[in-house]
């Protein structure tokens, strides 16, 4: 995602551009071994997110109702690899924009709005993730499978409200300051959609989901105390399910910190950079902002390629799914195959729960 008009400033060499003229753009042996990486992380981000959309129908342990938020979430990260990454790999190894300005502000919708819905739908896993453990006898009433769409959906409104509306409507431009379209696709920001876009789009999402971690980790800390002291009670049975559920909710509560961790890790770097771009200002043709800004973007990218490699290691059943898999590309699957569980479409506890 790129808020700030310096990302993509003129790095382009002095040849002309179009359809046409692409046969006269010279590739060097550097900008080919840099597509070549890219174009790896962008294959691995498909092939990656495409399993969590396979993995529910291989293994019925995943189907629940909460599960939407993560296939809303590999959605979000499956469009950034069609439709992102491709058209950023041919600009970065062309240095020129090959496919016109209408489609530059629709590629840079797409690229605001994915990563806005990654980072809001996992604010609302965080909210899922609450309810769970705070009201866990009320949550299944609570977070029924028609809420569950609603609140998906509406991650997908609010993020294309920040995305194609003000794109498309030119609130993010500066007067008197354009670009040469015919090679360059720039996303000229002002201060104030700079930051307020920003701030939609990453701090305020993120101050919610360090809050809503703060009271489940207090809320653990409170539930191990209550089940501490009933160990103590000589009516208290050592192999009660108490013991297991808190275990559970403990290593759910780990599962989707790491999650949260690494998405922070990726994206941070960029937002602030950006902030300070838009609040300090900068020399335009500055070679150096340009080259960290290409970096901590596909830093930012590179999330979408580490979620499900985070869900395969991290989740027993997606593990399993995995399994077959690979089974059944093998053409294994009568000698291989598990037993058949006959598991329905229910909750099972929050998202995080489904990820442990």
């Amino acid at each position: 995602m790129c808020l700030s008009w310096e990302e993509n400033c003129s790095l382009s060499p002095a040849v002309p551009s179009g359809f046409g003229n692409v046969s006269h753009i010279h590739i060097s042996s550097r900008e080919a071994l840099v597509g070549t990486i890219l174009i790896i992380v962008d294959l691995v981000t498909f092939l990656g997110n495409t399993i969590v959309f396979i993995c529910p129908a291989l293994e019925k342990r995943l189907r629940t109702v909460t599960y939407m938020f993560i296939l809303s979430l590999a959605t979000a990260d499956l469009l950034v690899a069609c439709l992102v990454m491709p058209f950023s790999i041919i600009y970065e190894v062309t240095g020129i924009w090959l496919f016109g300005r209408l489609f530059c502000k629709v590629w840079i919708s797409f690229d605001v709005m994915f990563c806005t819905a990654s980072i809001v739908t996992l604010c609302f896993i965080s909210l899922d993730r609450y309810c769970s453990v705070a009201t866990p006898h009320h949550y299944p009433k609570r977070m029924t499978r028609r809420r569950c769409i609603l609140m998906t959906l509406a991650i997908w409104v609010y993020s294309s409200m920040i995305s194609f509306l003000p794109v498309m409507q030119g609130w993010n431009e500066i007067p008197g300051v354009d670009f040469d379209a015919e090679r360059e696709c720039i996303f000229v920001t002002n201060r104030t959609f700079a930051i307020v876009a920003s701030a939609l789009a990453f701090y305020i999402p993120f101050l919610i989901m360090c809050t809503m971690y703060f009271f489940i980790y207090r809320a653990s800390r409170l539930k191990a105390a209550r089940i501490m002291s009933q160990a103590l009670d000589i009516h208290y049975h050592p192999k009660s399910k108490r013991q297991n559920s808190l275990q559970l909710e403990n290593k759910a509560t780990r599962t989707m910190s790491i999650i949260i961790s690494v998405f922070v890790l990726c994206w941070l770097p960029y937002f602030v950079f950006n902030v300070y771009i838009a609040v300090c200002g900068a020399e335009p043709n500055n070679n150096a902002i340009h080259l960290v800004f290409k970096i901590i973007t596909w830093f930012g990218y590179c999330n979408s390629t580490i979620n499900p490699m985070l869900y395969a290691f991290l989740n027993h059943d997606f593990q399993r799914a995995l399994k077959k898999i690979i089974v059944c590309h093998l053409g294994k699957t009568n000698s291989l195959s598990e037993p058949n569980y006959n598991w329905s479409f229910v909750h099972r506890g929050a998202v995080g729960q489904d990820l442990a």
